[in-house]
């Protein structure tokens, strides 16, 4: 989701997103064309929203896409699919059901919907329903990255702490030299200390579980 167009990310006490960015996004609505159908159209539409729609539920979502409107019901009725990435989901997404029952329930928190409206379409509670849903979105987008940029940090962390080990235990350096060593020669080759690491241990057929490298 482009969200407001720039860098998503940019800050950790990011703004919350407002009515009138509402009209930098580009919606799409999974929809058979009826009436309720075309009474969602319209009230996006008076908002200011850029509105697309898909009938049946389509394969894949364009990258442009940022909110998406699925009428819940209507896909179990006609027993289509729903083709979505609930664990990284590339948009914002609303459900739209007619009634509760256990099967459409299940399938709301199996695709883990950010918001969810009620029919009949009213134009009470859809603006705070889209505000809401865009903000979570947001937060859980960060928090996602975060969880990247950690993991990552860690791995990277790791590579360097068995690089370390390797040399001590096969030419006899102390954690501090074996630690310079892998600067020296990374800066000697202009990259970083853990792309050397890696180097290193692939050279060396290194693997976590041994305490030396494989052959010694």
């Amino acid at each position: 989701m482009r969200l407001g167009r720039g860098e998503p990310f940019a800050s950790e006490r990011e703004q919350p997103f407002l009515i009138k960015d509402l009209r930098t996004l580009k919606f799409l609505l999974v929809q058979p064309e009826d009436g309720e159908g075309v009474a969602l159209r319209s009230h996006l539409e008076r908002i200011g929203c850029e509105v697309q729609e898909s009938w049946p539920p389509p394969l894949f979502y364009q990258a442009d896409i940022d909110k998406i409107f699925v009428m819940v019901d209507r896909v179990i009725e006609g027993k289509l699919a729903f083709h979505w990435e609930a664990e990284n989901p590339s948009a914002v997404l609303i459900a739209v059901i007619d009634y509760e029952n256990p099967l459409s329930i299940d399938r709301l928190l199996n695709m883990r919907v950010n918001a969810v409206i009620g029919l009949p379409i009213r134009p009470f509670g859809i603006l705070t329903n889209l505000l809401a849903a865009v903000n979570n979105y947001r937060r859980e987008q960060r928090l996602r990255l975060n969880l990247e940029r950690l993991q990552a940090k860690l791995e990277t962390s790791r590579l360097v702490e068995r690089a370390k080990l390797a040399i001590m235990l096969t030419d006899s350096h102390s954690e501090k030299e074996a630690y310079r060593l892998l600067r020296q020669l990374a800066m000697k080759r202009r990259t970083t200390v853990d792309a050397v690491s890696n180097e290193l241990l692939s050279g060396l057929k290194w693997h976590e579980d041994e305490a030396l490298p494989r052959g010694e």
